[in-house]
């Protein structure tokens, strides 16, 4: 596929769509944005050939202000005999389960997406809010923001979690990856529970996965696309994915076999600590994650928050 869905929904609102939005509109068009985002593949940039098969294809949303909310009827009208009479090339038709992409305010938007209609002002929501959906709040691309709201809105959102938030969540992953990958997988493999030790990978790589990308402060998407998106992160992305990679292509309960995790789990944990000591959320050289985390959750300076053990997240 030689275009994405995105690039192609942007060219065909920026030909098509926005000089009949203008002429239609002529005074709403100053106070409206346009774009696409949110639930999708192509939200991601990550769509396919294999993304055709359902919610695919060329669409933009419409985002109005608040005050204009009853404008919207007359919008979604529009818009759909704007795309009926200008069929665009791939028109994206949406599933029983797939994502509406509509006419709506910017507040309801990223309300729909997270509970909330901006960054909250309460730093212990932030803990109500599932990060992946936040990745959806932030990605896609603005088209077109004439009164500047929406990209406002979205660039709070994109300045990531408050600091003391992020702590509590790195605290929370390097105690899970003490747990899982430097504790409790040799143990298991010893005892010969290989179910276990397949969870315990598993959960290991998870961690290790949300820990880059709260060291490259970036939302991780939903799962299915969180280590297409952690090879692209400056830091640590390119390294680490591959080895987790390589993590994934061992099984068995072999000595060789532990001794191989061992060793990628090891040199896993050794770019991850010099990426901590780097960015100044640990000043310890010990091996054991634990360690490092009781230490990032030694500087958070919320007191509610410091207090909560640090395996919580």
């Amino acid at each position: 596929m030689a275009e994405n869905g995105l690039s192609l929904s942007r060219n065909y609102f920026l030909s098509v769509a926005m000089p009949k939005l203008k002429e239609s509109f002529p005074d709403l068009f100053p106070r409206l944005a346009a774009g696409l985002a949110g639930n999708g593949s192509e939200c991601f940039g990550f769509d396919d050939a294999s993304s055709r098969d359902h919610d695919w294809g060329i669409d933009f949303f419409l985002w109005v202000q608040e005050a204009d909310r009853s404008r919207i009827p007359e919008l979604i009208q529009w818009k759909n005999t704007l795309m009926t009479f200008n069929p665009p090339l791939y028109r994206r038709e949406q599933s029983q389960y797939g994502a509406s992409v509509t006419v709506t305010t910017c507040g309801d938007f990223f309300k729909q997406l997270i509970g909330v209609s901006d960054v909250p002002d309460d730093i212990l929501q932030w803990f109500r809010i599932p990060e992946s959906n936040l990745a959806m709040c932030v990605n896609g691309e603005v088209f077109m923001d004439n009164a500047g709201e929406y990209t406002a809105i979205r660039n709070r959102f994109l300045s990531h979690y408050p600091e003391d938030y992020r702590k509590k969540k790195i605290s929370a992953k390097c105690m899970a990856i003490a747990q899982t990958g430097q504790y409790n997988l040799q143990r298991m493999a010893a005892r010969g529970e290989g179910v276990t030790v397949y969870t315990t990978v598993a959960r290991f790589i998870d961690a290790v996965t949300g820990l880059v990308f709260l060291l490259n402060r970036v939302y991780r998407p939903y799962y299915k696309w969180e280590n297409r998106m952690l090879r692209s992160l400056p830091a640590l992305g390119s390294d680490i994915a591959p080895l987790l990679n390589q993590l994934t292509t061992l099984a068995g309960l072999g000595k060789d076999i532990q001794e191989q995790q061992q060793q990628i789990i090891d040199r896993i944990c050794s770019l991850l600590h010099q990426e901590l000591l780097a960015q100044g959320l640990t000043s310890s050289n010990d091996w054991f994650f634990s360690t490092h985390g009781e230490e990032v959750r030694n500087r958070i300076t919320h007191p509610t928050i410091r207090s909560l053990p640090a395996t919580y997240e």
